[in-house]
């Protein structure tokens, strides 16, 4: 019973931390699931010492399949967090496109949101992530997660979030 107890404060305890990491950013309609239905995403979250390595402190990803409606609702969201962005960069390569969003800080951490779509006939594979913590820049992630992340475990959507965009 006390395990239960302690799980449960545990619980209390982190959730309203995770719900408040995107608060505020035109994309925390995606992370809620009223854009794209939550049942329809596969999604992670990643809090605390496992991130430490990275200089990450949370990380939350969602990957789905979007129809062109939400697809187009999702860049405007995007877009609406872009100009509020300290700095952006955009890959296009073929029928996979990449946005990283360097966000305003939030205190003394650094914030990231990631935008990776792959078209694949009508559908589009869309991986929304936010990342934030101490590390200074992308770039630094970047060389940060080379090598060094299982490619068979949940830190794969931080590598390829990462990597593609």
């Amino acid at each position: 019973m006390k395990k239960i107890k302690h799980l449960l404060v545990l619980v209390a305890t982190l959730a309203p931390l995770s719900l408040a990491a995107q608060t505020g950013l035109a994309v925390n309609r995606v992370f809620q699931g009223l854009v794209v239905p939550q049942k329809q995403m596969v999604e992670v979250k990643v809090k605390g010492r496992a991130l430490s390595e990275y200089r990450l402190n949370f990380y939350h990803s969602v990957r789905f399949t979007a129809t062109k409606p939400q697809k187009a609702t999702i860049d405007a969201l995007v877009a609406a967090d872009r100009r509020s962005a300290k700095g952006t960069e955009e890959r296009k390569k073929g029928r996979n496109a990449s946005t990283i969003l360097t966000l305003p800080q939030r205190g003394k951490t650094n914030r990231f949101l990631c935008y990776l779509t792959k078209q694949k006939g009508r559908a589009v594979v869309t991986t929304l992530a936010y990342m934030e913590g101490s590390v200074s820049n992308i770039d630094e992630l970047r060389r940060l997660i080379s090598g060094h992340l299982c490619r068979c475990t949940g830190y794969q959507n931080i590598l390829n979030a990462v990597e593609r965009a």
